[in-house]
């Protein structure tokens, strides 16, 4: 027995229905051990997903940009599809340089500067535009009913939300279809580290946690268990091992 779901008058089996086949509707960071962690293996397109940092850490740009890239595939042709990168900075602290050595093409990428009590309206605007792939925006506080309107923004667009939050006072008010925890982790003399757990994701492995790493030397990112696939530092001179 399948169970089956009816999505845009096509009958869907349960997985094609969560996967989205044949309709890019997940994407895959290619970090294996990070994508392991969402539902189904990947993070939906048409939905939001919150990275939340504490108080006294920074704002977790570097797991965003990964987050946000991932969301422009290519076709056979390398062309990118599934629409542009819109990143809200009303502070104007986004170095687009800095982006595109993390693989962010900025062919693709556009910067929103609205106000700050603008920027809840401005990203779901921009959410509800076909033409984007993702928008990211650090949102220091967020009410249920613009928490609800950004959620309906993303699905209507089919683009992904990616929103930076601090925990804390109203950290509980969302409408998010994964939420992470992101904190920094030790590194080593040229790596940097930072641990991300899903906190919230029906049908993902809530609670578990994988460290990022950042190689400054080669840019090369990797996604390890820290309990199981990080090696000790005996056999990676320079890398710590993260708690």
């Amino acid at each position: 027995m399948q169970l089956i779901s009816c999505h845009e008058g096509r009958l869907l089996t349960l997985a094609e229905a969560r996967l989205g086949s044949g309709h890019g509707r997940t994407f895959r960071t290619g970090l294996d051990a990070l994508d392991a962690l969402a539902p189904d293996g990947a993070f939906a397109r048409g939905a939001v997903h919150e990275l939340l940092w504490e108080k006294g850490t920074a704002s977790p740009l570097f797991v965003a940009t990964i987050l946000a890239r991932s969301t422009l595939g290519s076709d056979e042709m390398g062309q990118a599809t599934h629409g542009a990168i819109i990143w809200s900075d009303p502070h104007r602290t986004i170095y687009p340089p800095a982006l595109a050595l993390h693989g962010i093409s900025l062919e693709h990428f556009y910067l929103l500067r609205p106000e700050p009590e603008d920027q809840a309206w401005a990203v779901s605007e921009c959410l509800r535009c076909k033409g984007v792939g993702a928008v990211v925006a650090g949102v220091p506080h967020l009410s249920r009913v613009e928490a609800r309107r950004l959620q309906l923004a993303a699905e209507g667009g089919g683009g992904a939300g990616i929103l930076l939050r601090q925990t804390g006072r109203g950290a509980d008010v969302y409408a998010a279809a994964t939420r992470w925890l992101v904190r920094p982790a030790p590194g080593g003399r040229t790596t940097q580290c930072w641990d991300v757990q899903l906190l919230h994701g029906h049908g993902g492995r809530i609670g578990h946690t994988v460290t990022l790493e950042y190689s400054r030397e080669n840019h090369l990112v990797r996604a390890l268990d820290p309990v199981a696939d990080r090696p000790s530092p005996a056999e990676t001179p320079g890398v710590a091992r993260a708690s």
